[in-house]
């Protein structure tokens, strides 16, 4: 299959490039007759101005369009500071072409008090911005920011919703230059209206250093900034939709004919509104459903635990703490995925934005809240083959869990600009959490001759909940000479989560002597808090007009405390009254580090480099004050980094980094304490636990050319980790297992991604071509002997995208993985597995303001264990059709999963085995919603040219 869809893509270039018809020119300057350099050029149908193709003209103002067909069009010049200019292309033979001449263009500053009425161009390019002016790209009714980008030249959309412009992913995305929902690019292209955007703005965001020394540091993010309609600029705009239908039941575990009998109500309902007026800008996004589609993406998860702001930003090279089990989420079920969600998920969430400017744009204030609720349904089988030398096993077991999070958050980010040298940033954060997890499993563990070594089950109810407050604060001074600055950065922590729960369990071991049970009854609570303080002054100096120095000196204090009490039921009296001293305790920790550092940067014509090293000392003490055991750990490291980039041209460049950072490991890591309340899997921390230090190489190529549609891009990164910290298993023989935390050298990645993306203009398509490369090696101990794994992953992938005007688009993916994984312990259960995926996407638009739109997805998964090589077709369908004066209304049918086929496999290869899992997934259901606009203009966008009127001149 895979080779015929590799001939059909081929037969599609080949195709393309046939009976291509040319258009030539020259851009000049009226008054002076010479070339415009680099002027920008744009063809669209004379009909209703959609986009067809654009280019730069070179240095010397010629430009040619290659594989256009069709016609007649209309030929786009512009150039900053010059009127643009619109000329008539008539439809031209392939054989003949097309030659525009030369075409001149008049300097505004000309134009005495005239009044020129002309269409915008299509394309424009204002110094380091690329603008698309959105008439020229035809969207649906109803359609969200994300299917504007979608129609846009060399803007793609990957599955999960992330935007890549030319191959670069989109880090940020602002709503007329301010911050929409701070963190969360999805959360204006998913929700906001596409006909309220007059632009997109597409740029390489310089880094906040960057800007204020003057000295681009090579950090950038690719931003886009969505400039709305001037009517939607003081007005109320948005849309509503609710929905409702029936489907599969939410229990069962992922099987064909799992699913069960009867049928589950489902309901999706959102809304978006907003209300803008001049600098200030409110919006607000709820919904309800039960049909996997969450609010907000992983971002809470991370803001909530932590991870963002405790990656020691204060440090040079980089340290990352952990003052909490590594294994843990913090109670927050990671969702989001749709139909390949693990379990069923019901949601409410809604979220309130907010952006004003005062004080003639010096004062700056971006606040969001958010809230969320998600009860998550899960239901899993396991099979899993244990590595043990001359002892291998096997366990099955099934997982059933119901999981409830609540959650709130609060952002604010000020900007205050105090005069022309001098600003601060206030960035304050506050989140509470509650959370309801009860769990059900049940398990069995045997010999390959089918004789018992283990069976049990555990029954648990947890009731975690934590609040958490971080704030930074940015103070920066320019000093009066050229690049000398000076600015402080400091941070507070503060976080206090609480838990309690219990857990009823029995666990049988056969052995040669008979059958050992363990049984546990308990009840227990926990309360941990940590606090954290730090700060990082910066100092830049500079060395001529290129190039400067900057020095740096910085410390933190994280201090925590942890208290668990654990109790035993009582039969006597019915309670849990009896106080189990081993699995309760009290932990208290002190972590400190300060150091320096010095950085040297130089921007030449095409080569910045950015290289330096940070002396960080550290000290940690940990102690058991339950069990009077203290334990004190002090590290000092050199930490060096450097960035190197080269740029062929603006849009083409070579960049080289090379960082060093250290993991420290956590308490529960470093405590002598076992953890027996899972008597299969008995954890025990190791006092003599040394830090992880990493280094970390990233070479990187980008080759981008906006107006021919095309780019090149390829990475390359290796990182390695000197003491790793990785796991000791002791197992007995009837497969009891104690883990312990130990440290190790030969832990290294090494992962490569090539993309390549060029149109097939003939076809009015475009054609994606990449492939992924990853090899991971690992180190383990099982029973005391080195165990190396090796991981491999080779994920060849391509797309086809096609749109024929507002008639259909056609989107084609296949992708494949081959995965590989090799134990030195265990030759002869190395495992070769694959995955392939190939999906059609298609949305036709009919006649009377319908619109049927479906996406068909083939899952195979070989290789694997009996019972979980699957072939899993996946179709979704709905047909829509539009409503009311101005298209204001629409309804919608939709079918997901229309062959109720959905099935959840996946596969891991761990240190010492290798899991594969089922899992319940959202299956089939009917779904019947209305959409409602609540702008008068409706919700199509409307084709066709943007007339515009203004005077030049004075």
């Amino acid at each position: 299959m895979s080779r015929n869809l590799l001939l059909f893509f081929i037969f599609l270039f080949i195709a393309s490039s046939l009976s291509a018809q040319t258009i030539t020119g020259r851009v000049v300057d009226s008054a002076a007759g010479k070339g415009l350099a680099y002027a920008t050029i744009s063809l669209v149908k004379a009909g209703d101005s959609v986009l067809v193709a654009w280019t730069v003209a070179d240095s010397s103002g010629r430009f040619r369009l290659t594989r256009i067909s069709g016609g007649p069009f209309l030929l786009s010049v512009s150039y900053a500071g010059f009127a643009p200019v619109w000329k008539p292309v008539p439809a031209v033979s392939a054989s003949e072409g097309y030659s525009a001449g030369e075409i001149a263009l008049f300097h505004e500053g000309l134009l005495k008090d005239v009044s020129v009425v002309a269409r915008r161009p299509p394309v424009e390019i204002n110094n380091d911005t690329l603008e698309f002016n959105s008439e020229n790209f035809k969207t649906q009714p109803n359609a969200v920011v994300e299917d504007l980008l979608r129609k846009m030249p060399g803007v793609t959309i990957e599955s999960d919703g992330t935007v890549k412009v030319n191959g670069q992913t989109v880090k940020r995305v602002m709503v007329n230059g301010k911050e929409f929902f701070t963190g969360d690019t999805k959360m204006a292209t998913k929700n906001l209206n596409a006909d309220a955007v007059d632009k997109v703005q597409v740029y390489d965001r310089k880094s906040d250093q960057s800007s204020f020394t003057g000295l681009d540091d090579g950090n950038s993010e690719k931003t886009i900034n969505l400039k709305l309609k001037k009517d939607r600029n003081n007005a109320l705009f948005g849309k509503v939709t609710a929905g409702g239908g029936v489907g599969a039941p939410d229990a069962g575990n992922g099987g064909a004919g799992a699913a069960g009998a009867g049928n589950t109500g489902r309901y999706d309902a959102q809304a978006n509104i907003n209300r803008f007026k001049g600098d200030e800008q409110l919006s607000f996004i709820g919904m309800g459903n039960n049909t996997n589609r969450q609010g907000f993406s992983l971002m809470d998860v991370l803001n909530f635990t932590g991870q963002l702001a405790r990656g020691m930003r204060n440090g040079g090279g980089g340290v990352q703490v952990q003052m909490s089990d590594p294994n843990s989420n913090n109670g927050l079920p990671v969702t989001g995925l749709g139909q390949n969600q693990q379990g069923v998920a019901s949601t409410i969430a809604g979220g309130l934005n907010y952006n004003n400017t005062w004080d003639k744009g010096r004062t700056n204030l971006n606040t969001n809240y958010t809230m969320s609720h998600i009860r998550l349904l899960t239901d899993k089988e396991s099979s899993i083959q244990n590595l043990l030398p001359g002892n291998v096993y096997t366990t099955v077991d099934s997982l059933h869990t119901v999981h409830s999070v609540t959650q709130q958050r609060l952002n604010f980010i000020l900007d205050q600009q105090l005069d022309s040298s001098l600003s601060f940033r206030l960035m304050p954060a506050l989140t509470w959490q509650h959370t309801n997890k009860s769990e059900a499993s049940a398990y069995l563990s045997s010999l390959p001759d089918g004789s018992l070594l283990n069976s049990g089950y555990s029954n648990t109810q947890t009731l975690p909940g934590a609040f958490n407050f971080t704030t930074e604060a940015l103070i920066r001074k320019r000093l009066a000479k050229k690049g000398r600055t000076i600015s402080g950065d400091f941070t507070l922590d503060y976080n206090h989560s609480t838990s309690s729960g219990n857990q009823l369990s029995d666990n049988l071991f056969y052995g040669p002597a008979g059958v050992t049970d363990s049984a546990l009854n308990q009840y227990s609570t926990r309360d941990a808090v940590t606090r954290s303080v730090g700060g990082n002054i910066t100092y830049t100096e500079p060395l001529g007009r290129q190039s400067l120095l900057a020095f740096s000196g910085f410390f933190n204090s994280n201090t925590g405390s942890s208290s668990k009490a654990t109790f035993d039921f009582d039969a006597a009296t019915g309670k849990h009254d009896h106080p189990d001293t081993v699995l309760s305790n009290d932990f208290s920790s002190d972590y400190r580090y300060s150091g320096g550092g010095i950085s040297f940067r130089s921007n030449q014509r095409k080569l910045n480099i950015t290289t330096g090293a940070t002396v960080q000392a550290a000290t940690l003490s940990a102690m058991n004050n339950s069990g009077g055991k203290t334990i004190r750990q002090s590290f000092t490291d050199v930490l060096p980094s450097a960035i190197l980039q080269y740029a062929f041209t603006q849009s083409k460049r070579l960049r080289l980094d090379y960082a060093t950072y250290t993991t420290q490991p956590s308490v529960v890591q470093l405590q002598p304490v076992a953890d027996v309340s899972d008597p299969l899997n008995i954890r025990t921390g190791n006092p003599d636990l040394k830090r992880t230090y990493k280094h970390q190489v990233t070479l990187s190529y980008l080759s981008a050319n906006p107006g021919k549609r095309t780019h090149v891009e390829g990475m390359l990164n290796y990182t390695e980790s000197g003491n790793a910290i990785v796991e000791s298993d002791s197992v007995s023989a009837v497969g009891t297992r104690v883990i312990t935390p130990v440290n190790t050298n030969g832990v290294r990645n090494l992962i490569a991604d090539a993309d390549l993306g060029f149109p097939l203009r003939k076809l009015s398509a475009r054609l994606e071509l990449g492939s992924f490369f990853s090899y991971g090696q690992n180190i383990s101990f099982l029973n005391g002997v080195r165990n190396r794994i090796a991981s491999t992953t080779i994920g060849p992938r391509l797309s086809f995208d096609f749109s024929r005007d507002d008639k259909i688009d056609v989107e084609l993916t296949a992708a494949v993985s081959l995965n590989t994984g090799t134990y030195s312990l265990q030759p002869a259960l190395n495992t070769h597995y694959m995955r392939q995926n190939y999906g059609v996407n298609t949305t036709w638009y009919l006649p009377l303001r319908f619109s049927l739109h479906n996406e068909f997805n083939t899952i195979l998964n070989t290789g694997r264990t009996n019972g979980y090589n699957t072939t899993i077709p996946l179709w979704n369908t709905s047909l829509a059709k539009s409503l009311l004066k101005n298209d204001r209304g629409e309804i919608k049918f939709s079918v997901m999963d229309l062959l109720n086929r959905n099935t959840g496999i996946t596969r891991s290869i761990n240190q010492g085995s290798i899991v594969d899992e089922q899992y319940n997934v959202l299956r089939r259901y009917f779904l019947l919603s209305f959409t409602y606009s609540l702008n008068k203009a409706g919700l199509r966008t409307k084709g066709g040219p943007n007339i515009r009127i203004r005077t030049i001149g004075n």
